[in-house]
């Protein structure tokens, strides 16, 4: 199973940790983090930073985009990071089993091992959090960044592999962050989950990115505490 989390913002944290140390919190437990952000003609380079810089402590991917571009980026996003984790993988066990990287094979055996890659990134099972910025910035964007992510549902249920999606905006309607929608497979779930978006407050990124952490650890904390009440 790979682990992702994918930050969709158009600007830069306001308040709470700094986002780009909770992101390596998040790799260290083996949760990518990857980063979309929206720019636009005013597009502020401390946010781009912050968001670059959220991605590489995350071991994941950081993309800008245009907003009428949000849809097509955040599905190559999505599945670029599923190679990538793969590739990844392949790569350490060559260098440790034959001592040689991915490109320095022959060709015809480095095709074989692409094909593998594509055969278990379009079969493996994905867990993946959404985090979705709903500051005041985003107000005259939400529509679109709404109908982004539902496509990209539509465009992950022709893998093969289960796709296990989330859905979380920051800030919440009470706090920092609002889990609208916890891990799940069923996609009409999920759409009615993301009609309920509410705009405004401040962008608290770090905030985000810690209550994104407990979602993917919740079940062993569950599993543990039963552990010792039974």
């Amino acid at each position: 199973m790979l682990n992702q989390i994918i930050v969709i913002s158009d600007g830069q944290s306001n308040v709470g940790p700094e986002p780009s140390g909770i992101a390596e919190l998040a790799l260290n437990k083996n949760v990518k983090v990857n980063t979309i952000g929206i720019i636009d003609s005013g597009r502020n380079k401390d946010s781009i930073l912050e968001l670059e810089n959220i991605a590489e402590k995350g071991g994941g991917l950081c993309e800008l985009t245009s907003l009428d571009n949000l849809s097509e980026t955040l599905s190559r996003v999505t599945i670029n990071s599923v190679y990538s984790s793969i590739e990844e993988v392949v790569s350490n066990e060559l260098k440790e089993l034959m001592d040689l990287d991915l490109y320095e094979i022959s060709p015809n055996d480095r095709n074989k091992i692409i094909n593998m890659i594509d055969k278990i990134g379009n079969e493996v099972t994905l867990k993946c959090l959404i985090l979705l910025d709903t500051s005041g910035s985003m107000k005259n964007k939400i529509a679109v960044a709404r109908k982004s992510v539902l496509e990209l549902l539509i465009f992950l249920k022709e893998r093969k592999g289960e796709n296990h999606i989330g859905f979380m905006t920051f800030p919440g309607k009470t706090g920092h962050y609002q889990l609208l929608c916890d891990f799940t497979t069923d996609i009409d779930e999920l759409k009615e989950e993301i009609e309920n978006i509410d705009i405004g407050g401040t962008t608290p990124t770090g905030h985000a990115l810690e209550g994104a952490i407990k979602v993917f650890f919740k079940e062993e904390e569950e599993y543990s505490i039963n552990q010792y009440i039974i």
